[in-house]
C-alpha cells in the first residue's frame, strides 16, 4: 500500500508542478497575429481612464428609490442613498484602478510607438520588450538589446 501513496503523491506533485510553469502565451493569444520587438522608453506619462461610477451610482439609486416607492418619503430616500452608494461602490471595485500611463517608446528600428497601459513597467530611458498580439504587454529588459546596430534595418 505504500508504495501507491508514494506513487499517487509524485505524480500529484508533477501536476501542480507542471501547473505553475510559465508560458508566455495565454490562450486568447491562439489564431492571432504576434509581434515583437525592443524599444527604448522615450517618455511616460500618467492618465486616467474613463470611469462608470458615476452612471452605476445614478442608476443603482434609481433603482434603490424605485424599489421602496411603497413606502414615505425617507423610505424611498434612503433606498436611493444605498442604492447609489452600493453601485458605485461594486463598480469601482470591478473596473479596478483608473490611473494608466502612455509611453512613447523609440523602436530599434526607428519607429515611434506609443502604448497605453495600466502598469507602470519602465521608466524614461529603459529598454523594453514590446509584444503584441490581442493585448500589448511590455516587460522591462536589459540595454543589450536596444543598442543593436540601426544599419540593418
Amino acid at each position: 500500500m505504500k508504495p501507491f501513496n508514494f506513487v499517487v503523491s509524485t505524480l500529484i506533485s508533477v501536476f501542480f508542478l507542471a501547473g505553475c510553469a510559465s508560458y508566455d502565451y495565454e490562450h486568447g493569444d491562439r489564431n492571432q497575429y504576434v509581434t515583437e520587438f525592443y524599444a527604448q522608453v522615450e517618455q511616460v506619462y500618467p492618465i486616467k481612464f474613463d470611469s462608470e461610477v458615476g452612471e452605476a451610482a445614478v442608476a443603482w439609486g434609481l433603482w434603490g428609490a424605485l424599489e421602496n416607492s411603497h413606502g414615505d418619503r425617507g423610505d424611498i430616500l434612503g433606498g436611493a442613498i444605498v442604492g447609489a452608494l452600493l453601485g458605485g461602490a461594486i463598480t469601482s471595485l470591478f473596473e479596478g484602478s483608473n490611473q494608466g500611463y502612455e509611453y512613447y517608446l523609440r523602436a530599434v528600428d526607428g519607429d515611434q510607438v506609443i502604448v497605453v497601459l495600466d502598469h507602470f513597467p519602465a521608466d524614461a530611458g529603459e529598454c523594453v520588450r514590446v509584444r503584441m498580439s490581442r493585448n500589448v504587454k511590455v516587460y522591462a529588459t536589459s540595454h543589450y538589446h536596444c543598442e543593436q546596430d540601426l544599419s540593418e534595418y
